[in-house]
């Protein structure tokens, strides 16, 4: 059984990587992919299958817009344009 409180540590995670995404930083996905990770394992656990697989959607898509973000820094010299 997992403790009540691990949903709010991981929606914490969440929030933190859309704050940083907000700021540009296109690390920020990844942290949202780690997060994505925990939510696999919490939907597991509670057998909630819905989390785990929407959780692995979202991680693509994490992971995407990771790889896209860091490409177009490089392109653009440092700045982020998007």
């Amino acid at each position: 059984m997992i403790a009540w409180y691990w949903s709010w540590i991981l929606m914490s995670v969440n929030l933190s990587a859309m704050i940083l995404a907000g700021r540009k930083l296109w690390w920020a996905w990844l942290v949202g992919v780690s997060a994505e990770c925990m939510w696999i394992v919490y939907g597991w656990q509670t057998q909630q299958w819905g989390f785990s697989f929407f959780a692995m959607i979202f991680g693509a898509v994490y992971l995407r817009n990771a790889y896209k973000w860091k490409v177009i820094k490089k392109e653009h010299d440092g700045r982020v344009v998007i």
